[in-house]
């Protein structure tokens, strides 16, 4: 039996011929699978909190680790929307990352302007890590919105 000529067999595709996934993957998903970091740190913390306390000082953390508890389950929520969107809704990468400057932007004037900080401990030293956080995400979630508004 004779093979349909209009059909063609899938030729495999060599090392050379694949997509480079760092070319062809937007900014503002590789910053939403960044949220990993939130993740393993809000999930690390909220562990240690259960094993030792809730009432631990955070200081007694090593340095990064300083967060009580409201904060590092805080940032295990957006860590965990973070890294889902980035590694399986890429879709929604830009509407997550300007969500994410957004709340770190308030976030970073209540903890420094006001004493109004919803529970959580925000010292001088996530003070200062919340405003080196904000200007790069608003950068990359607005140039996201700016491609797709005007794609090549």
């Amino acid at each position: 039996m004779a093979a349909d000529p209009s059909v063609k067999a899938k030729e495999p595709i060599g090392p050379e011929q694949q997509a480079d996934e760092a070319a062809t993957t937007p900014l503002v998903v590789w910053a939403s699978r960044l949220a990993v970091y939130f993740l393993a740190q809000g999930g690390i913390l909220l562990l240690s909190y259960a094993y030792y306390g809730f009432k631990t000082d955070p200081h007694s953390f090593p340095l990064g680790f300083r967060l009580d508890p409201i904060h590092a389950a805080v940032h295990f929520v957006w860590g965990l929307v973070g890294t889902y969107i980035g590694f399986f809704q890429p879709r929604y990468a830009t509407a997550f990352v300007l969500a994410f400057a957004v709340f770190y932007t308030v976030m970073a004037v209540l903890g420094t302007f006001t004493p109004y900080h919803f529970g959580m401990m925000l010292d001088y030293r996530v003070n200062v890590f919340h405003w080196f956080l904000v200007p790069p995400a608003w950068t990359i979630g607005l140039y996201g919105l700016w491609r797709e508004r005007y794609p090549d």
